[in-house]
C-alpha cells in the first residue's frame, strides 16, 4: 500500500498555531489534506498532537492519528504512525504546511521509490538572495541526481566563476523538504541511526540518511513550493489562495 503521511504539529515556534490558522475560511492543515486527496489509490493519513487539528479534519477522506507531542520532527510523527500500520510499504512526508505540493510531484516521488530508498524534491534557484539565504537549503546532486550534500550555506562555493556559471550549469538547486520512503529506510531513520554530526550542525535531517550511506534520489519538482514557516509567507499564502 502507498500513502501520504502528513505531519502537523500544533506547537510551532516561528508562527504560533499555524496549522489552525484561517486562510480564506478554511484552516492551513485542511488545505494541505484536501490537496493531497486529489491523488487515487493513495491513503491519506495524518499524524498530529492535536485534538483540535483533528476536529478541523472532520467529514474528509482521511485517517487521523494521535501521537506524542514529544516527538522531535515530523519524520519521527509519522513512523510512528506506519511502525503499527504493516500493510504500509511506500511513504510520502508531505509537511502539513505546504497546500501547494504538485500531485504530479508525489507521483514521481511514489515511481522513484521503485528503485530507490528514500526520495525527494529539487527546484533550480534563480534568485542570488536564495542562493545566499540560510532559510533556503541547498542540495548538490551527482550525475544520477543523487543527492551529495545539503546545506544552508551557499554550495557548491564558486572559487574563479560567478553565480552566473552555477546557474547556467544547473548547479544551483534548492531543496525542497517533500520525501519518500520505503518502509525499511524510514523506520531505520527514527529507531536505527542515531542523529548525525553533519545534521546536528546544520540542523537538517536528511543528512542523518547520508551519514548512514543511504542515497537520496532527487527529482525536479514541477514548479516551487511555497511553505508557511513565517507571518510573511502566511500572507504570502493567503493572497495566492484568494487569486484561485
Amino acid at each position: 500500500m502507498k500513502a501520504v503521511l502528513i505531519p502537523a504539529r500544533e506547537g510551532s515556534t516561528r508562527l504560533k498555531n499555524k496549522m489552525l490558522l484561517d486562510i480564506c475560511g478554511k484552516p492551513l492543515i485542511r488545505w494541505t489534506v484536501e490537496n493531497c486527496l486529489k491523488l487515487k489509490d493513495v491513503k491519506i493519513i495524518v499524524a498530529t498532537d492535536s485534538e483540535k487539528i483533528k476536529d478541523t479534519l472532520k467529514g474528509l477522506d482521511v485517517d487521523v492519528y494521535l501521537t506524542p507531542s514529544e516527538l522531535k520532527s515530523g519524520s519521527d510523527r509519522i513512523a510512528y504512525v506506519v511502525k503499527e500500520l504493516p500493510e504500509i510499504k511506500k511513504i510520502v512526508n508531505v509537511q502539513g504546511d505546504e497546500p501547494f505540493v504538485n500531485i504530479e510531484d508525489i507521483e514521481k516521488i511514489f515511481q522513484a521509490l521503485e528503485t530507490a530508498e528514500v526520495a525527494s524534491l529539487y527546484f533550480p534557484i534563480s534568485k542570488e538572495e536564495d542562493y545566499l539565504n540560510p532559510n533556503v537549503v541547498k542540495v548538490v546532486m551527482d550525475k544520477e541526481d543523487f543527492a551529495l550534500y545539503f546545506s544552508r550555506s551557499p554550495v557548491p562555493f564558486v572559487r574563479d566563476e560567478s553565480v552566473e556559471y552555477l546557474k547556467n550549469n544547473n548547479l544551483v538547486n534548492k531543496h525542497i523538504g517533500v520525501y519518500g520512503y520505503q518502509r525499511k529506510a524510514l523506520l531505520n531513520f527514527a529507531y536505527k541511526y542515531e542523529p548525525s554530526p553533519l545534521e546536528l550542525a546544520e540542523k537538517l535531517e536528511q543528512l542523518r540518511f547520508l551519514h548512514y550511506g543511504v542515497k537520496i534520489k532527487m527529482i525536479k519538482a514541477v514548479s516551487e513550493t511555497v511553505g508557511v514557516d513565517t507571518r510573511e509567507d502566511y500572507e504570502k499564502v493567503c493572497s495566492m489562495l484568494n487569486q484561485m
